[in-house]
């Protein structure tokens, strides 16, 4: 972890060199949140549909922040992927507290941290498992609060799974850190609608807008679990998942039929997309 370029309050260095207070809301209450943006050869997907997220999710917590600063920081990391495929992580903060207090200070200074990882990004289907969803009840931002996704996500692994596909009284909410799409019985490519419960994933709307007037076209709207058993095809959308097939889901019948044209052709239609989106950021 030595070398992993790090930044803290507009001051880049190594994240084994970055020190934050003990203090920091973040730490002591999840009083913060986060965007992953994802490069590819060193270009950005979407950075400006991450900006706005990240604006989106700092308006609904009332985090007055500058963004001039923050969008320093993340080309300062940016510039250390070079060429390389990977990703960067941002964090914002209300700030360090003198005292550990729910109620925060009006005076507070905004705490900023973020690093640049090169990774190889997955691409083999993976398993999942079906779950309650027990998460708090503002998904839509995109906070630090994950207790419920990782509670989840690691009984699954206990089971060898990789992700959970969620459901609040039997219709799906969204995975542990993706967006769910799926081929229903009739051939129709289904996500549930964006709603508190669901975050609006940049990857998620990237799919919906290449599939517009196509034949595969997105039905949003209300997404029973029980549709699982008979569909052909399930996969998952995020900034470092792409599209990603489940090869099985746990605790349904589910198993995915290999080579599914559908999909195959939803896939090349994503690509395209993929492509289009980063040659506009060169």
């Amino acid at each position: 972890m030595t070398n992993i370029p790090a930044i803290y309050q507009g001051k880049l260095n190594t994240l084994d060199q970055i020190k934050v207070s003990p203090l920091s809301r973040a730490y002591t209450f999840s009083d913060s949140i986060y965007e992953v943006i994802p490069y590819f050869s060193g270009r950005p997907l979407c950075f400006k549909e991450h900006l706005a997220r990240m604006t989106q999710s700092t308006n609904l917590m009332s985090l007055n922040v500058n963004f001039e600063s923050a969008i320093n920081d993340i080309q300062m990391l940016a510039a250390t992927l070079s060429n390389q495929d990977g990703y960067v992580y941002y964090q914002i903060s209300r700030g360090v507290d003198p005292i550990r207090s729910h109620i925060f200070q009006d005076d507070l200074e905004i705490e900023r941290f973020g690093y640049a990882m090169p990774t190889s990004f997955a691409s083999d289907p993976i398993s999942a498992m079906l779950c309650d969803d027990e998460r708090w009840g503002k998904c839509n931002i995109k906070s630090t609060s994950l207790l419920g996704n990782i509670l989840a996500m690691n009984k699954a692994k206990l089971q060898g799974c990789q992700e959970v596909v969620m459901h609040r009284g039997g219709f799906m909410t969204e995975a542990g850190a993706s967006n769910v799409f799926y081929f229903d019985s009739n051939g129709s490519v289904r996500t549930s609608s964006l709603s508190e419960n669901i975050l609006p994933g940049i990857t998620r709307e990237i799919l919906i807008t290449a599939l517009q007037d196509t034949p595969y076209s997105v039905k949003e709207g209300s997404c029973a679990i029980s549709d699982f058993n008979n569909s052909p095809c399930i996969w998952l959308t995020s900034s470092t998942k792409g599209m990603l097939p489940l090869i099985n889901l746990n605790g349904t019948e589910y198993k995915l039929e290999e080579n599914y044209q559908g999909y195959c052709e939803v896939e090349e239609l994503f690509n395209s997309a993929m492509r289009l989106h980063l040659e506009a950021s060169e």
